[in-house]
């Protein structure tokens, strides 16, 4: 028993082993304070609710390994799944084509400003949340006037479930985008040099490579992320505002912040963020349980990355000095 105790200790990480103690305990602590908490229906539920938090934080785990951030995520979400629904009378596949490229361009609007004219991604990715709040509050009324209503295949994939009350197809597609993550960030050159520019972007530039590709290829990936978890979150709401994913913003920062990626760059893992993912579902849960206000919840999440990003920041500068 010793053996295979040790054999597990060194195989998992000790910060994951840290997570899932974590969320143990606020999942044992929830389930006191609402027993229903414990049943397939509410893991169901709550599985659900961590599926789109966590594939948008898909896109922010691969952005921040960069050292970079995408303050634009969610408006990219809102906006993909509002074009699919007013597109979706010319037909499915023309309502997500449309999504798609939307996506494609505003991640490279992003890469490019960032990679090439070194704007900085804070100010960057905020200025175009801004624009798209701007662009979607005018086209609502006017050019892009339509039904809000999302097609019913995606309110099926976002919402339905396939065995029992616990396998749904949210987990399916969280399931294949934690895949295609996990294999880009551990087995692919593309991978590696994400890791490489958060670490040091200048010994990767010298070495000959060309660091605003992989920036802007990082910055397309995650408005793509962005895309299908905004498809997901329309689907489960089954109607799109334009505040549709504005409140899962900061969660989806404090999901990445948590799993143990760096807000400097170059250290973190896309399994840290589904465990940060899973803690704030929990979170949520209870919170909610214990009826505390949207704002509240906001004001803890903030605290969570401020006290973090706090941490990272000491531990940056302890490194440079040593």
């Amino acid at each position: 028993m010793k053996a295979i105790l040790d054999s597990i200790n060194y195989r998992i990480p000790k910060s994951m082993r840290s997570l899932m103690g974590i969320l143990v305990v606020l999942f044992v602590i929830t389930g006191f304070v609402d027993h229903y908490f414990f049943s397939f229906d509410s893991i169901g539920n709550t599985l659900q609710i961590a599926a789109p938090l966590a594939i948008f934080g898909a896109g922010q785990t691969i952005v921040m390994l960069t050292g970079g951030i995408d303050l634009s995520l969610a408006m990219t979400a809102t906006g993909a799944i509002y074009l699919i629904s007013v597109k979706s009378s010319s037909g499915l596949l023309v309502a997500i084509t449309w999504a798609v490229l939307f996506c494609l361009i505003i991640g490279a609007i992003n890469g490019i400003a960032i990679g090439i004219f070194k704007v900085n991604p804070l100010i960057m990715t905020l200025s175009m949340s801004t624009v798209l709040i701007g662009f979607f509050s005018v086209g609502i009324s006017t050019f892009l006037k339509g039904s809000s209503h999302v097609p019913d295949v995606f309110v099926t994939l976002s919402s339905g479930y396939i065995f029992g009350p616990v396998l749904s197809w949210p987990l399916v597609v969280w399931f294949i985008v934690a895949t295609l993550v996990l294999f880009l960030l551990t087995r692919t050159g593309l991978g590696r040099l994400i890791y490489s520019i958060g670490d040091n972007a200048t010994a990767v530039r010298l070495a000959g490579v060309k660091v605003w590709k992989v920036q802007l290829a990082s910055y397309i990936l995650c408005s793509l992320f962005a895309g299908i978890g905004g498809v997901i979150l329309g689907g489960q709401s089954g109607a799109v505002s334009i505040d549709l994913a504005t409140s899962l913003l900061l969660p989806t920062v404090a999901a990445v912040v948590i799993g143990g990626t760096s807000i400097m760059g170059g250290m973190g893992t896309y399994t840290g963020t589904i465990m940060g993912a899973l803690i704030l579902a929990v979170i949520s849960y209870l919170l909610s349980a214990l009826n505390t206000s949207e704002a509240l919840k906001q004001i803890i999440y903030g605290t969570i990355v401020l006290s973090l990003a706090w941490t990272y920041a000491r531990i940056s500068t302890n490194v440079r000095r040593h």
